[in-house]
């Protein structure tokens, strides 16, 4: 076999393995993670006294507060769906990563299976209706986002289920995860629809 011949062989046998170890970061890498972090699409912002931490992206807006709660860590979220399609989402898939002192996965808790939570206030709610004007009137836009407001924090007060939401459709409500009474840093992570959103916390 000449030189030449063995270089050709050389290089058939190579070029696979060369072509498909060049594709193995493409597939490795989290294209799908997303982390709140201060200097990306992160924020914070305060909502009937929680501070929320909100990312933004494309397909989702993602708000997460988080609290501890009893013998539980307690999440508040809000999701909205910013695509043209319907989006399906499930609490169950959530969990919280432990990443100090000790690794550790904590799961959901369903709404069922949680005991000795500390009692909640009862929102209060106006009963006598106002009376209507005497001639038909433009609403108040101050009254509708006051009434807006009062029905988004009546939807933090139950448990998040699971949904499949409809393009620019929005769903609230409270997870419940296991707690490791030793965590320090945790990352609250949030599978939806292909994607993964992470938010860390400093629990100490």
């Amino acid at each position: 076999m000449t030189r030449t011949q063995q270089f050709s062989l050389l290089f058939i046998l190579t070029s696979p393995t060369f072509l498909f170890s060049a594709s193995i970061p493409k597939a490795i890498l989290p294209d799908n993670v997303v982390t709140c972090q201060p200097n990306a699409n992160c924020l914070s912002k305060t909502l009937y006294g929680r501070n929320y931490k909100v990312l933004n992206t494309p397909r989702f807006t993602v708000m997460v507060a988080v609290s501890k709660e009893g013998a539980y860590t307690r999440a508040d979220v809000s999701i909205a769906n910013n695509t043209i399609m319907s989006q399906s989402l499930t609490p169950e898939d959530f969990r919280i990563e432990v990443v100090t002192p000790k690794p550790k996965v904590l799961l959901y808790i369903s709404p069922g299976d949680l005991k000795d939570l500390p009692q909640q206030p009862i929102p209060s709610q106006a009963t006598t209706p106002p009376s209507p004007p005497a001639t038909p009137a433009e609403p108040d836009p101050q009254a509708v986002a006051n009434q807006q407001k009062v029905a988004e924090k009546a939807a933090t007060e139950h448990p998040l289920t699971a949904v499949s939401l409809s393009p620019n459709e929005v769903t609230q409500g409270r997870v419940y995860f296991e707690r490791d009474k030793h965590e320090h840093l945790v990352n609250v992570v949030l599978p939806i629809a292909g994607l993964v959103f992470e938010f860390p916390y400093n629990m100490k």
